[in-house]
């Protein structure tokens, strides 16, 4: 199964949702071979962007990275229009995935030395060539990707976030976040104590549960005494934006002496996408192809 569900609690001014993700995820991660570790932080990135980029309604790519010095390098899910997404790791170079312990927590992956950071970056749609995306960067802090990100919506945006993730073989996770007083004001039946009744429910969630279940499941054992407005419902799937033209334009931006160079010395240049796996084979005369002007390859 994979589906989203947002909710509403009007008296507490909060919003929410919850994830599961099932064939879209081993879909996103099937051809990147991940030690058991790496997969499963593949799986609370993925959960993480795509509630992240339900939160925040934004009208572009939502990105969420984090990078260290740990046997993973960098991890990143994004996250577009219509839940479309894709995420991958990046093992550093000198990682033996076979000798990565299945069990390794957060700094164990990314974060030994304690420099790890984490960023959001918002790409929003027919963007200016001259205008940068959104990023916002944060130390990695917290023992565990949600505390992570809480800690980033905490110090970057000043936001009171509870986020609880779970990831194996699927993957899931619960997010609540205080919403900003419309107008400056409050709703007339506000409910001070709200917010910490909302994330000692969610707080109690089980992984199993967030692992096995759809998201109007766990939403009802969580907060059936809360009564919560259903707002929205979505299915997340498993889209790559990778291209022939895009393998192209990565050949080129290389250069014509040093592609040249390549296809001297190993007989032909291979790139191959990082997220889906996908690859493009580059001989001699394709190569020629690509720097001549008006020439298009055809082969992948």
């Amino acid at each position: 199964m994979d589906a989203l569900q947002k909710l509403l609690f009007p008296r507490a001014n909060v919003r929410g949702e919850t994830v599961v993700l099932g064939d879209a995820l081993e879909q996103a991660v099937v051809n990147q071979n991940l030690p058991v570790a790496a997969r499963r932080l593949a799986g609370e990135m993925a959960a993480a962007a795509l509630l992240t980029a339900g939160a925040l309604q934004f009208d572009g790519t939502v990105a969420l990275q984090i990078e260290g010095d740990g046997p993973v390098r960098r991890a990143l899910a994004e996250v577009r229009p219509g839940y479309a997404f894709r995420v991958m790791v990046e093992l550093a170079a000198d990682t033996d995935p076979a000798k990565l312990d299945p069990n390794a927590k957060l700094k164990d992956l990314v974060n030994v030395s304690g420099r790890g950071r984490c960023a959001f970056i918002l790409d929003r749609a027919h963007r200016p060539a001259d205008e940068a995306p959104y990023q916002g960067v944060v130390a990695l802090e917290g023992d565990t990707l949600a505390q992570a990100l809480e800690n980033y919506f905490r110090h970057s945006e000043q936001v009171d976030t509870k986020l609880v993730l779970a990831a194996d073989k699927t993957a899931g996770g619960v997010f609540l976040q205080k919403m900003p007083a419309e107008g400056g004001k409050l709703p007339a039946d506000y409910d001070p104590e709200g917010w910490q009744r909302l994330t000692m429910f969610a707080g109690t969630v089980k992984s199993a549960e967030l692992l096995t279940l759809s998201p109007e499941d766990i939403n009802r054992r969580l907060f059936w005494e809360e009564s919560p407005l259903v707002t929205h419902e979505a299915a997340p799937h498993f889209a790559c934006t990778c291209s022939k033209a895009r393998f192209d334009d990565l050949v080129r931006s290389l250069g014509r002496e040093e592609v040249d160079a390549i296809i001297r010395e190993k007989g032909a240049l291979d790139v191959a996408c990082r997220f889906c796996g996908a690859k493009a084979h580059y001989d001699a005369i394709d190569a020629a192809a690509l720097f001549t002007p008006g020439v298009q390859t055809q082969k992948a």
